[in-house]
């Protein structure tokens, strides 16, 4: 099954000309013009649309989702009718990429689309799934991105110890459960955050280089930063409270959109060399694969950053720092501390 899944013949030639391939891909430019024209699509959107407004809010969109979520997981071995809506981020993800100007509802156009990326994204799960459980193991999902032109590591098949370790970190940054495996819904978070990535990248980085140096690099991450802007908006949107249980600072705790602090910066010249340093293999620039690796790390440190800013200024002070220090067992007297802030506060903001 797995076989339907796109390889691509060549790594370096593949991961230069077209990144949108196996997991990755998406329904032809043909395929999108008609959805709108889609039967099924139209009936489905007026039976969520249950108060007749042409336009389906996020409480009505979580009804809708869940029937193709449901018509995924029927066909696995679960043979199981589950009765759990998507994770509420996962909505967030899918209002923000298909509704992103019109905070709030979604109309038909978008609703169609947006089913129809949903409709894909089953397909090539059920390629990826080849066990048949209803959820990707760290091993398929390795193989699926080797297969989709995705390798740090360099070794083929996606087999070996590294790559499946390489695999494992990504999947668990998306493993909301935490249960060692990713989900249908998962997976889709996945694919909405990753989709920002490649499309920042193919946007600022030339056909044919597979490579960005500090500046470039500084470029591709402003663009991430407004790609997933629509994410924080909704998120703060009012309809996004009538959703049980959703909590805007859990969702967007380690994401990087352009609003994310009061105070906004971009990031320092010396902070993509340093980074490069860390994912560049030794090189003085990074490739794509090293660039997402870095991305899930950026993740990490944003939401041990955000437990650190108490007061949610956009800023480290002093006495949050000596928190923070002591909160990871190495509490630190103040001339130590004040020593290590004048090393890195290098506009002298204190």
């Amino acid at each position: 099954q797995d076989s339907d899944i796109e390889a691509v013949p060549d790594q370096d030639s593949a991961m230069s000309f077209e990144r949108k391939r196996g997991i990755f891909s998406e329904p032809d430019i043909a395929a999108k013009r008609l959805c709108t024209a889609n039967p099924e699509y139209r009936n489905a959107f007026i039976l969520f649309d249950r108060d007749g407004s042409g336009n389906i809010d996020i409480c009505e969109l979580n009804n809708a989702v869940l029937a193709v979520k449901q018509s995924v997981e029927s066909g696995t071995a679960h043979h199981a009718h589950f009765t759990q809506p998507f994770h509420t981020k996962t909505l967030l993800w899918l209002a923000a990429r298909f509704a992103a100007d019109t905070y709030g509802t979604i109309g038909f156009p978008e609703f169609a689309e947006m089913m129809q990326y949903l409709e894909r994204l089953k397909d090539i799960f059920s390629q990826i799934d080849t066990d048949r459980t209803g959820d990707l193991s760290v091993a398929e999902l390795s193989r699926a991105l080797n297969l989709s032109g995705f390798n740090v590591t360099g070794f083929p098949g996606g087999g070996d110890a590294l790559s499946m370790a390489v695999a494992e970190k990504i999947g668990r940054a998306y493993d909301e459960d935490h249960n060692g495996v990713l989900t249908f819904d998962e997976f889709v978070q996945l694919r909405l955050e990753w989709d920002c990535y490649l499309n920042a990248w193919a946007s600022h980085v030339p056909t044919g280089m597979n490579n960005i140096h500090p500046q470039q690099l500084l470029t591709v991450l402003d663009a991430v930063k407004r790609s997933l802007e629509p994410v924080g908006g909704w998120a703060m949107h009012p309809t996004m409270s009538g959703l049980q249980g959703f909590d805007p600072c859990t969702c967007l705790n380690s994401l990087f959109y352009s609003s994310m602090f009061k105070c906004q910066r971009p990031f320092m010249l010396r902070t993509a060399e340093l980074l490069i340093a860390k994912f560049g293999a030794g090189n003085a620039a990074i490739n794509f694969e090293q660039f997402c690796m870095m991305m899930e790390f950026l993740k990490e440190q944003k939401s041990k950053f955000m437990a650190a800013d108490i007061d949610r200024s956009g800023n480290v002070d002093m006495n949050e720092l000596a928190t923070a220090f002591a909160a990871s067992g190495l509490p630190l007297p103040m001339h130590s501390l004040l020593e290590v802030a004048r090393r890195y506060d290098q506009d002298g903001s204190g």
